[in-house]
């Protein structure tokens, strides 16, 4: 492929793409109108009288007493996990928090790795840490395998002009999530956050 092919498959690709959002905004402007206009939608509340502008944050470093792999056949969502503290937590030159106090969190989520390089990912979520508050606990942890995406997709694009070949790239397979104790999981504390 010479230099003024690829000039003109970029040029439109973006032409294609910008009509494409265009026509996307149009349609769900339409179905506002269609649809949406005459219901009784009823706005997200918040909690206003929680304050959350103060920004002092305590790193709290966790491990876990498990090996969590997406290889695990008992693996399933809102699974228990109990995890130990790193080291101590200091706020104000005193220890909130002491080295191997067991916390608990769950398994949000997990998602399998996947064709053309998607990696697998595992989400933990509603760390309970004994002695802090978890309304002031700011606190998902994300870990993923090893992603070959940016890899397969122009291996994909520069062999797609081989007929059959290009699809070939679909079965190249991320690499899996696995969270062992040599992880360090890191939640945020807010001692300030509360009531105004």
């Amino acid at each position: 492929m010479n230099r003024l092919s690829l000039k003109i498959l970029f040029l439109f690709l973006i032409t294609f793409f910008s009509i494409q959002s265009s026509y996307s905004e149009i349609l769900h402007d339409e179905f506002i109108e269609n649809y949406l206009s005459d219901k009784d939608i009823t706005p997200i509340t918040t909690n206003l009288d929680y304050d959350y502008t103060e920004f002092d944050r305590i790193p709290i470093k966790l491990q876990t007493l498990e090996k969590i792999s997406l290889k695990n056949k008992n693996l399933y969502e809102n699974k228990k996990l109990e995890l130990r503290v790193k080291q101590n937590v200091k706020y104000n030159n005193k220890i909130i928090l002491k080295q191997g106090t067991i916390a608990t969190a769950e398994i949000q989520t997990y998602m399998t790795r996947g064709m053309n390089g998607v990696p697998g990912a595992i989400i933990l979520d509603n760390f309970e840490i004994p002695g802090l508050d978890k309304s002031k606990l700011k606190s998902t942890y994300i870990k993923k395998g090893l992603s070959l995406t940016i890899f397969v997709l122009p291996l994909k694009w520069a062999l797609t002009p081989i007929p059959g070949v290009g699809s070939l790239t679909n079965f190249i397979i991320g690499g899996n999530a696995n969270i062992n104790d040599k992880d360090t999981i890191i939640v945020y504390y807010y001692p300030n956050w509360g009531k105004k």
